[in-house]
């Protein structure tokens, strides 16, 4: 079967794939939760562009419309507004309180400014179809060859924008989970990553298209396009097993201006810690900030600022420092414990994660560590 009769095969599967998820994400019944808006907000918008897209190829299809062209605006267009609503919903997923609307918004009206000029341009002074780089460079400076080159940058800028935009706001997120939970392994949501990672693939696979005219280039990168499309929507519409996991974490709910009293502010760092130290409030089975909070009758937001100013770590490192000193002792005490013992004497509820932190402490694993101060 040749590259051009499998063609049509992909891009119906494609098509397919775009309206059963456009169905899925408006049809996925949500919890009433205020934190989830802008979620849901998400999930219209991705059906709707998930929509889109099956509506563009049914007409590439149907009208035979040829996007072998240098440079295609056509192209461009439609990778440029995919790549802000991609990198929008899962910027969601790590900031709820994202302004979705607005920031989508200020992400189109240059894709649709762009639009405009071309076809004023491409109106006065015709569209020529380039086919390799000889008919670029001599048509460098065709009006509307323009207007797609400047097209062709503002899409690269916009990766790099997205791309920088997305990782900050991944940072910021694992700061407020490290901040909040002891425990946090399954917590990072590691698969937002990978899916920017798989996004902005796709992203450069489309900027690529604009110069690989080949009909074997386009078969491989449909199929890799809804490849993408499918594991993207089966992993977004999971987001609210997980959510009610994140919630407190990134979700302020106390006013750090009013949670204490006159008695509390004259609590020091140095008692709050003593107290910590002696009860052994640390090797608590999941602990996180706000339970030790309550247990000290301060405000969350205060004592994450008595461990981060006077212990200069977040409250995930410095828990687990204290549970892996612990732990040193526990592994000298009772050198018949196993690891999975000493593990759940220190508040982990995983051996794998004990030896996980206890390595990234003391550069060593507990076994090794065991091993070399058995004296």
């Amino acid at each position: 079967m040749t590259y051009q009769n499998t063609l049509p095969i992909v891009d119906t599967a494609f098509i397919m794939v775009c309206i059963v998820m456009a169905v899925f994400f408006l049809a996925l019944p949500l919890p009433s939760n205020k934190g989830l808006n802008n979620y849901r907000l998400s999930l219209r918008f991705l059906a709707g562009a998930y929509l889109i897209m099956a509506i563009l190829n049914i007409v590439v299809m149907f009208f035979d419309i040829s996007l072998d062209n240098f440079i295609s605006m056509e192209i461009l267009t439609m990778a440029s507004f995919q790549a802000a609503l991609f990198a929008i919903t899962l910027i969601i997923l790590l900031k709820p309180q994202f302004n979705t609307k607005s920031y989508l918004i200020k992400q189109i009206i240059p894709i649709i400014i762009l639009n405009i000029l071309y076809l004023l341009v491409s109106n006065r002074w015709g569209d020529p179809q380039i086919f390799n780089f000889d008919g670029l460079i001599k048509l460098v400076f065709h009006p509307a060859v323009i207007v797609r080159e400047f097209f062709l940058l503002f899409y690269i800028f916009q990766l790099v924008y997205l791309t920088r935009l997305f990782f900050a706001q991944e940072r910021l997120f694992d700061n407020k989970i490290d901040n909040y939970f002891a425990d946090n392994l399954k917590l990072h949501l590691p698969g937002v990553r990978y899916c920017y990672y798989a996004a902005l693939t796709v992203g450069i696979g489309a900027l690529m298209s604009c110069f690989i005219l080949s009909n074997k280039w386009e078969l491989i990168f449909t199929v890799i396009y809804a490849l993408f499309y499918m594991a993207f929507g089966i992993y977004y519409i999971q987001y609210p097993r997980t959510f009610i996991h994140i919630e407190p974490a990134i979700y302020v709910q106390e006013n750090s201006k009013e949670e204490f009293s006159k008695a509390n502010r004259r609590i020091n760092w140095i008692q709050l810690k003593k107290q910590i130290l002696e009860d052994k409030y640390y090797l608590a089975d999941g602990v996180n900030i706000q339970e030790m909070a309550q247990y000290l009758k301060i405000g969350r937001t205060t004592l994450s600022t008595f461990i981060n100013n006077n212990e200069g770590m977040n409250f995930n490192l410095w828990i687990n420092k204290l549970r892996v000193e612990e732990a040193k002792s526990l592994l000298i005490a009772y050198p018949n414990y196993s690891l999975a013992q000493i593990a759940e004497l220190v508040g982990y509820s995983e051996a794998s994660n004990f030896s996980r932190q206890f390595k990234q402490i003391t550069a060593e694993s507990p076994s090794v560590w065991r091993q070399n101060n058995k004296a």
